[in-house]
């Protein structure tokens, strides 16, 4: 099975520097040039979803459109997509943040716990809706299926913590429509004999890759 993450395109609050989770924000004129670039990216590489599924929020349901409107195919929302909640910090920047809640602010940015924070999904939460997403993903398809999932920055990281099998979170940050792109195996996927180390059935083939934006 080839299983694609894609975070969505620049939103509007992308571009003003705002945190987001769960609110609303619309794709930015870049945002749209994005997503199209991915879309003849696919088409370039001759490459075509047998399903395709999307967070159900606005900025990522309108980059799955626009990326995949070359194929009539129809986009499935899966809410376990969708960007993490991140309370009080939600429609701030960095700077508004410390401001109005420096003290959260401060054990924020020395422990990157979101338990910290105010109204913002627990550690604990996100860890289990990613293992749930990827379950689901993987119990819904076959080997020969090709799924594209378009998510969230935040959350994209738990998918790949579920994915490897780790319980440690690595940082990075995520460009607007990069890739993810990784084969695995299905049948085998629950298997906990040698398979687990046969580099044939599980691969990465490309991470965080925006080439198309070049």
């Amino acid at each position: 099975m080839k299983l694609i993450f894609i975070r969505h395109a620049q939103s509007k609050a992308n571009a003003a520097g705002q945190w987001q989770g769960r609110g609303e924000t619309e794709l930015s004129e870049l945002g749209e040039q994005q997503a199209e670039k991915l879309g003849k990216r696919f088409i370039a590489e001759g490459f075509e979803p047998t399903h395709v599924y999307s967070s159900p929020m606005i900025r990522t349901s309108e980059t799955a459109r626009i990326a995949t409107a070359a194929w009539d195919y129809p986009i499935t929302p899966l809410d376990d997509l969708i960007e993490i909640d991140v309370g009080i910090f939600s429609g701030k920047n960095w700077e508004e943040v410390q401001a109005h809640y420096p003290e959260v602010a401060r054990l924020y940015d020395e422990t990157r716990n979101w338990d910290h924070v105010p109204q913002a999904e627990t550690m604990q939460d996100r860890r289990i809706r990613a293992e749930r997403a990827i379950n689901q993903l993987i119990t819904d398809h076959s080997n020969d299926d090709k799924v594209l999932a378009f998510s969230h920055g935040g959350i994209i990281h738990y998918f790949f913590a579920a994915l490897m099998g780790v319980d440690r979170m690595w940082g990075m940050p995520v460009g607007n429509t990069a890739l993810f792109d990784f084969d695995l195996d299905v049948d085998r996927w629950h298997h906990s004999d040698s398979t687990l180390l046969n580099t044939n059935l599980w691969r990465i083939n490309r991470f965080n890759d925006i080439s198309h934006l070049d």
